[in-house]
């Protein structure tokens, strides 16, 4: 890249190019523009059942993760604070001691924790979700900020899923069929961090499986989310 020459080599652009943190769009920002913050949000999360309320221990390969794409809007002088709304993928897994089975009559869907007498070595548990979520987001001045973001999410279940590995199977059974699962998915969020790093919780208040009689299940995430832009 050359250097300006002559009378024009005072004039230095106040716009740098770039795809990620630079990104002004198809035009130059307006001078005194506010920067923007936490457009792409990878949660890595550890993920756990919960049943009536209470938490159930799982091994420690219960991991997830979210891929948050978002757009931030700003409220206040500053962006101290700011709505962030966007669009979301979120890979739930767990490792459940015991196995879920439908009913007799494959209506309900039922979680027994004591599946001894069954012939596998391993399980997992998950769910892929597509979801909104929206946040309000509170942040000191400053390119070297603390922030702490509060919202919700509201999505839906592309897929429920039980994987099991039989004792001296490498390959495990994937299965899809469980019954009444429920596609409305919704909960609350919280992440706490400086700059790009925080810790991150998610609570999904929608049951995982829709009828009465089923076992309400809930997961609780919690774990670090790393901002790229």
């Amino acid at each position: 890249m050359t250097q300006p020459q002559g009378k024009d080599s005072i004039l230095v652009s106040r716009h740098r190019p770039g795809i990620f943190w630079y990104n002004t769009g198809w035009r130059p920002a307006r001078p005194g523009k506010l920067r923007k913050y936490d457009r792409l949000i990878i949660d890595l999360t550890y993920n756990q059942l919960m049943k009536s309320g209470s938490i159930r221990s799982n091994p420690w390969r219960s991991f997830g993760c979210n891929i948050n794409t978002m757009w931030d809007v700003p409220i206040t002088n500053g962006n101290t604070v700011s709505l962030g709304i966007g669009l979301a993928y979120k890979y739930q897994k767990t490792g459940p001691k015991g196995l879920f089975f439908a009913d007799s009559s494959d209506s309900y869907t039922r979680y027994y924790a004591d599946s001894s007498y069954m012939d596998y070595r391993k399980n997992t548990f998950g769910n892929h979700i597509l979801a909104i979520p929206i946040e309000f987001r509170f942040r000191t001045p400053k390119w070297q900020h603390f922030k702490l973001h509060l919202g919700g999410s509201i999505g839906y279940r592309l897929q429920t899923f039980q994987k099991v590995w039989s004792e001296g199977k490498h390959k495990g059974i994937k299965d899809k069929s469980l019954p009444d699962r429920n596609p409305l998915v919704y909960g609350v969020h919280m992440r706490i961090g400086i700059r790009n790093w925080a810790l991150f919780a998610d609570y999904t208040l929608a049951p995982q499986f829709k009828k009465g009689k089923s076992d309400q299940i809930s997961a609780l995430a919690f774990g670090v989310s790393l901002s790229i832009f």
